[in-house]
């Protein structure tokens, strides 16, 4: 059997069908450069080349970058296979070159309109013989073109990803990858290497300092706060005086509020708190009559000490500047508080007059303020009062 029929066959096909010619070419080019490792490494990196100036970027300076990076890469893996030798490098697979037959040209171009009516069977070489044909076809399929053409497919496939790692990671890499890539052997996943940071201690975060919540009264009345403690105060029977009359009327009833200190402060709750802010307010002091003159029918004078239920108090004119203003807590209440409010109220009585109204308490301690102790002359044109000599 000779092969000119069958060259003529090929010589028909590929004229009708280029697609083959450029098979052909192909599968001969790849035959040239799988013999070669030094021109598959030279393919490779034209390839790579091509691929990376056809890179759209709007930074000169960045893609001039990643040239300068892949042709150091490829002098890295050019110095490497140069200093380890051919023998380091995976051998590429032995191609053996075939005679394409009209049965491989079918498989090439498997569409509408393709020969696949003019397919025969694949002719038996004289000199061999039929038990050998299975055999040959296995090593036909192993090296037709299908399979050389996925194989430069493969590789620029390979090349593609190189330069897309390239773009994205840092130029060592893409060393690493090319080398990979090139020994034929499975690139190793890099894992991240966990640095061990010192644990910072974390700082205590200071909790906000809360105030003390301010006891305020939950029912209408006066009171008197003293260590953030309050004392409700009781109204004096009667009307407040005015504040030209020097001397009110005696008043026999002791206190029942007492204020363990002199630095006090005033909380005003009622229905007409609101309005009554404005009002003047004072604390005015009430003092102990402590000693008596009366005369008898001849004239003569008779001291006596006031004592036991005989004591007797009285609300002078006398007042102790302080000033009122809307609670924070409340609106609805009024604070009264000293204008000096270093300045404690010495031991002693006293009355917080609101408008006629007075309302009774007492400052515990010794009395040492002349102010709080008074002596009543009663004669027979009136009764008067002065401060003691020594309270």
């Amino acid at each position: 059997m000779t092969s000119g029929p069958l060259e003529r066959s090929v010589k028909d096909i590929t004229s009708a069908h280029p697609e083959v010619e450029f098979a052909l070419v192909l599968a001969r080019t790849i035959d040239a450069v799988s013999a070669d490792p030094e021109q598959l490494r030279s393919a490779v990196y034209e390839l790579a080349r091509h691929k990376l100036q056809e890179l759209a970027t709007d930074d000169p300076s960045e893609k001039q970058r990643l040239m300068k990076a892949l042709e150091v890469a490829i002098e890295g893996v050019e110095a490497h296979t140069q200093s380890n030798g051919p023998a380091q490098l995976a051998p590429p697979p032995t191609v053996r070159p075939v005679r394409i037959a009209h049965e491989a040209v079918p498989n090439l171009l498997d569409r509408p309109g393709s020969l696949r009516g003019e397919a025969a069977a694949d002719p038996i070489l004289p000199g061999r013989d039929s038990a050998a044909a299975p055999a040959r076809r296995r090593r036909g399929w192993s090296s037709s073109v299908p399979l050389r053409f996925l194989v430069m497919l493969a590789v620029l496939g390979t090349v593609l990803v190189l330069i897309a790692l390239q773009r994205r990671d840092a130029f060592s890499s893409l060393r690493t990858t090319v080398a990979g890539a090139l020994s034929a052997r499975p690139s190793a996943s890099v894992e991240p290497v966990e640095v061990p940071v010192a644990p910072v201690s974390a700082q205590p975060t200071p909790e906000p300092r809360l105030e003390p919540k301010r006891a305020l009264p939950t029912a209408y009345g006066v009171y008197a706060e003293v260590a953030e403690k309050l004392y409700e105060l009781e109204m004096l029977q009667g009307r407040a005086p005015d504040p030209r009359v020097a001397i009110s009327a005696a008043i026999t009833k002791p206190s029942i509020t007492v204020l363990p200190d002199g630095r006090v402060k005033f909380i005003v709750f009622r229905r007409e708190s609101g309005a009554a802010a404005s009002d003047p307010i004072e604390v005015r002091i009430i003092a102990r009559v402590n000693q008596v003159t009366t005369f008898d029918a001849a004239g003569k004078p008779l001291l006596a000490s006031a004592s036991g239920d005989e004591k007797t108090w009285v609300m002078r004119n006398v007042s102790i500047p302080f000033r009122a203003a809307p609670l924070k807590e409340d609106p609805q209440m009024i604070e009264v508080q000293p204008r000096d409010p270093d300045v404690p109220l010495p031991p002693g009585r006293y009355a917080l007059v609101l408008k006629t109204q007075a309302y009774d308490f007492t400052v515990e301690g010794a009395v040492t303020d002349r102010r709080h102790c008074m002596q009543r002359l009663s004669a027979a044109n009136g009764t008067f009062y002065s401060e003691c000599e020594k309270p």
